[in-house]
């Protein structure tokens, strides 16, 4: 028990004034601040910041193999962490040629890093650009190397070796 003074609520100038002293069981709580000059005292409620939401972050762009032929599988992969203090889907879109090709929803735990993974496939030759996030980069698919085809001379009919002619 504590000697104490009784306060008042003002709410026209949101303070508390003292009216009177009294003995009183004193409750400490860290949910407000209290700042007193002379007989006026003002209570403002401690606030505590709501959680960052989530946000994301994508690093590790890996394109394997960075060569294929027509029709054979390359993996894309990268990894994006949530940065933020809550959890969240993220939706990762796959753009080759600045055309979305795949797009896959993850969800990743505040702080956590998940990996995220795309087979692809192409039959054309060429070279082609991959933005995944705010992350770039390439690969090629190769004309395929057709070999010439030996030449075959051909032989007009039977012939007797020269020692027996």
């Amino acid at each position: 028990m504590f000697k104490g003074m009784i306060f008042r609520f003002v709410p026209s100038t949101d303070t508390w004034r003292m009216v009177g002293l009294c003995t009183l069981l004193l409750l400490i709580t860290a949910s407000s601040l209290v700042g007193c000059t002379g007989s006026t005292c003002t209570v403002t409620p401690a606030v505590t910041p709501p959680p960052a939401p989530a946000a994301f972050q994508t690093a590790g762009l890996t394109i394997n193999p960075p060569e294929i032929n027509p029709g054979q599988e390359l993996n894309i992969t990268a990894m994006v962490t949530n940065t933020g203090d809550t959890v969240g889907s993220y939706i990762a879109q796959l753009k080759i040629n600045d055309t979305t090709e795949q797009a896959m929803e993850v969800t990743v735990v505040a702080g956590e890093t998940q990996a995220l993974s795309f087979p692809v496939s192409k039959d054309t030759p060429g070279i082609y650009e991959v933005t995944l996030g705010e992350l770039t980069g390439q690969f090629e698919v190769v004309k395929p190397v057709t070999l010439p085809q030996p030449s075959n001379p051909k032989i007009a009919g039977p012939t007797k070796p020269r020692c027996c002619r």
